[in-house]
C-alpha cells in the first residue's frame, strides 16, 4: 500500500531525484578519498541509493503500521535505535555486496575506509526522512479531518446523513469455516488495516472487510468516537486519558491498549464525553 508520502507523483519523483543527487554528491567526495575512477564511484552512490530508497519505503511502512505514535517516549526511542541499526547493517552489507560482485574484492576494500562516513550519513538521511514523512502524514491527517468552521455551522442545521442510517447492534466476521458473531457492546476499538477494518475485543481481533466510513456511519455514534483517522473507539472501554506530548492525548483502554488521539478526534471525543 502507498504511503501518504508518496502518493502524490510530484513528491515521488521528487524523491527519486534527491537519491540521484546523493548518488551524485558522494561520488563527488568519494573522489577525494578512494582512488577508483569516477565512473565507479557513481554507479557505488546509485547503488547505495537505490537500496536506502526501497530501505526508507520499507521503514514509513513499518512507523506507520507499528503504530509508534502509540507508543511511550522510551519505547520509541528502542524501537527507533533498533531499526536505525537494523538499516544501516542490511544498507552497508548490502552496498558492499553489490560492489564486490561488481567491481571484485580489490576495489570493494577501498571501501571499507569510509564505511564509517557511509553510516553517519546515512543516519542523517534516517531522520531527515522519518522526520519529513511524519509532518507530511500530519498534515494529511489535519487535512482530512478538519470540518471548515463555516461548513460545520451549516451541517448543524440540518439532520446528518448518518443519523437516518441504521445502526448496527452486532457484526459478523467469518474466519476461515467459522463465523464470529461480535455484538457491538463488546468492541474495544476498530483499527484501519489497508482494505479491512481490525475489530479489537476483550476476546480476540477480528478482521472485517469493509471501510471505517462505514462503520462510522452505523455504529451508534453516542458510544463510537473515530479519534484519530485509523481508530474509532468505544468511549465505555476508555479507562483513562492522559497528556501525551505536548496538547495531544493519549487513550488508555481497559485491556491496557493504548491510542493517541488527533485534535479533530479528541474535540469530537470530549463532545461525546460531555468534557
Amino acid at each position: 500500500m502507498i504511503h501518504p508520502f508518496f502518493e502524490n507523483q510530484k513528491q515521488l519523483v521528487q524523491y527519486i531525484l534527491i537519491w540521484i543527487l546523493y548518488a551524485v554528491l558522494q561520488a563527488l567526495v568519494l573522489g577525494w578519498l578512494v582512488q577508483l575512477p569516477f565512473w565507479m564511484l557513481l554507479l557505488d552512490g546509485l547503488l547505495h541509493a537505490a537500496i536506502f530508497g526501497v530501505l526508507c519505503i520499507l521503514i514509513l511502512n513499518v512507523i506507520k503500521y507499528g503504530n509508534f505514535a502509540a507508543l511511550q517516549l522510551y519505547q520509541r526511542i528502542v524501537n527507533h535505535i533498533a531499526l536505525v541499526i537494523l538499516s544501516l547493517s542490511v544498507w552497508l552489507g548490502a552496498g558492499f555486496g553489490l560492489i564486490y560482485i561488481f567491481f571484485g574484492l580489490e576495489s570493494a576494500v577501498l571501501f571499507i575506509p569510509v564505511m564509517p562516513i557511509r553510516g553517519f550519513i546515512g543516519l542523517l538521511i534516517y531522520f531527515i526522512i522519518v522526520q519529513r514523512f511524519r509532518s507530511t502524514l500530519s498534515k494529511n491527517e489535519t487535512t482530512t479531518t478538519a470540518i471548515p468552521e463555516t461548513l460545520a455551522i451549516s451541517e448543524d442545521t440540518k439532520p446528518k446523513e448518518s443519523d437516518q442510517k441504521e445502526k448496527i447492534e452486532r457484526i459478523a466476521v467469518k474466519s476461515g469455516t467459522k463465523i464470529h458473531v461480535i455484538l457491538v457492546s463488546e468492541i474495544l476499538f476498530l483499527q484501519s488495516d489497508g482494505d479491512y477494518v481490525q475489530i479489537v475485543t476483550l476476546q480476540g481481533k477480528y478482521l472485517k472487510e469493509q471501510t471505517m466510513k462505514f462503520f462510522e456511519e452505523h455504529l451508534p455514534e453516542n458510544r463510537f468516537v473515530r479519534v484519530h483517522r485509523s481508530y474509532i473507539v468505544n468511549v465505555e472501554m476508555i479507562s483513562r486519558i492522559e497528556l501525551y506530548e505536548k496538547q495531544n492525548q493519549l487513550l488508555i483502554l481497559k485491556n491496557g491498549q493504548q491510542i493517541k488521539t488527533s485534535p479533530s478526534g479528541y474535540n469530537s471525543l470530549r463532545l461525546a464525553l460531555n468534557l
